[in-house]
């Protein structure tokens, strides 16, 4: 490859990157969540799919994390009792306290969430039981959730220092 085309080819490369990850200005506003916050999207029915729980939880992270510059870590919280739930959330659980918690930096998001508010809040109180005081300080945790677990989500994650956003259901 010649000189010319070599550097043609990075001109080009270097065009369609910065056409990548554009964010308008609105996207970057600090907009406060307030009651008159649009109602969101509608919540899925409990027998929906991991990947449809997964979707609600991205728009939930649009409309109310508008604020937080980073792309969020979401993890569906899978309901029930089987062997199969409990260690899916074992395994996350151990995925955010030793994998995801170390690498995100202050102004990162995480959101969690699932179909059963009661589970979640469990895995919640498990994962901070794992979590290093203030190992969480300055990254936003974006719970959705039924509104009767508030108390106990914020209880769980205080000592994480973490910045709770809770989004009801």
């Amino acid at each position: 490859m010649t000189r010319s085309a070599w550097l043609a080819g990075l001109g080009i490369l270097s065009m369609v990157l910065a056409g990548c990850n554009h964010s308008s200005s609105t996207d970057t506003a600090q907009t406060p969540v307030a009651a008159t916050t649009p109602a969101g999207p509608a919540r899925p029915d409990a027998s929906a799919d991991e990947n449809t729980w997964g979707l609600y939880l991205a728009e939930q992270g649009k409309l109310h994390g508008k604020d937080v510059g980073m792309r969020p870590y979401i993890y569906v919280i899978p309901a029930g009792d089987s062997v199969a739930a409990h260690t899916r959330r074992q395994e996350e659980t151990d995925s955010v306290a030793h994998s995801i918690g170390p690498i995100l930096m202050p102004g990162g998001m995480l959101i969690l969430g699932g179909p059963d508010a009661k589970q979640t809040t469990a895995f919640i109180t498990e994962l901070a039981k794992q979590l290093k005081g203030d190992s969480m300080k300055g990254i936003v945790v974006m719970v959705v959730s039924d509104n009767a677990e508030q108390d106990s989500v914020a209880n769980a994650l205080k000592a994480s220092g973490a910045t709770l956003r809770f989004v009801a259901m």
